[in-house]
């Protein structure tokens, strides 16, 4: 969806402490998502809070010196197959 919107993602983008889900500037943004998935009778919200601490722990995206870094943690839930909880990291 990216690249067909004319946006160059970084899929699994390492930096020095591992590597990010997806990564995507756009225009003077720079987007960072770490994806979770949640599985029948697991709590989102538990999950979400790995995903934040992930992001955090890690320092997934502020390698770059963009002027608006966005970092989002999102959990897809298998059961309802939609995202169920989301959250922007500072």
């Amino acid at each position: 969806m990216f690249s067909g919107a004319g946006l160059s993602p970084k899929v699994e983008y390492h930096n020095s402490r591992r590597r990010s889900d997806l990564e995507v500037k756009a225009g003077n943004r720079y987007w960072v998502f770490e994806f979770k998935v949640c599985g029948p009778g697991k709590d989102g919200k538990e999950i979400l809070e790995e995903a934040i601490l992930q992001l955090q722990r890690k320092e997934y995206g502020l390698q770059e010196l963009e002027e608006k870094i966005l970092r989002v943690a999102m959990v897809f839930s298998l059961e309802k197959r939609k995202f169920v909880e989301f959250a922007e990291v500072r």
